[in-house]
């Protein structure tokens, strides 16, 4: 009998057959931070060069911010198309590239200068910037918060995410507030704005 067993497991081992789930360890959710990034100290020239000349949104990857001035873009223009995803010559908006599925909350820590008013913040993943009206997009999530007045340091919160990413992130913020009223800042060591959560990479050690 075990020299029946001991040759059934070798002839296992000769065809390559294993038990299920042998040799393979299941992939666990790493913590991923994506920093908001400008190419202009103004976003508002960010998005005229997008309109204008196709460049791409503002970025977020894994990259820390380091210079010491902080960039930033108004929260929004009243009468602004809101039912697109993403509008980066209206509205902050940021684009990455992610691989991978998102577990969890996502924690968006944002810095503002502004009066009190409301931000919607939204967030989507593997969809082309800017589909508008008939084509647009409902976000995987979104979620409104109370913007702080003066200037402000807050998370947003998108709860309990369950996304499957395969090629990149998109978040959008709209305030409620006319533009002169307030701004956000991003990419400088002391006024970092960042998108934190889990994910389990498709491969390799990190989905980004």
């Amino acid at each position: 009998m075990r020299k029946l067993v001991a040759l059934l497991a070798l002839s296992a081992l000769a065809l390559g057959i294993t038990a299920p789930g042998a040799g393979a360890r299941a992939r666990k959710p790493v913590k991923t931070s994506m920093y908001l990034h400008g190419f202009s100290p103004l976003g508002e020239v960010d998005g005229i060069d997008w309109l204008a000349n196709g460049t791409p949104p503002m970025q977020m990857d894994g990259q820390k911010p380091e210079a010491s001035e902080p960039k930033s873009m108004r929260l929004g223009t009243p009468g602004l198309n809101t039912s697109c995803t993403g509008l980066p010559a209206g509205f902050p908006t940021w684009t990455g590239t992610i691989s991978g599925k998102i577990v969890g909350d996502a924690k968006l820590t944002l810095h503002t200068l502004a009066t009190p008013q409301n931000l919607t913040a939204r967030l989507w993943v593997d969809v082309p910037v800017f589909s508008c009206n008939e084509a647009y997009i409902q976000p995987a999530s979104e979620v409104i918060v109370q913007v702080p007045a003066g200037h402000g340091e807050f998370d947003v919160v998108f709860p309990k995410l369950k996304l499957k990413a395969t090629s990149s992130i998109l978040i959008e913020l709209i305030g409620s507030g006319v533009h002169s009223n307030g701004r956000v800042l991003y990419d400088s060591t002391d006024m970092t704005s960042v998108l934190s959560f889990k994910c389990i990479p498709s491969k390799g050690k990190t989905c980004i």
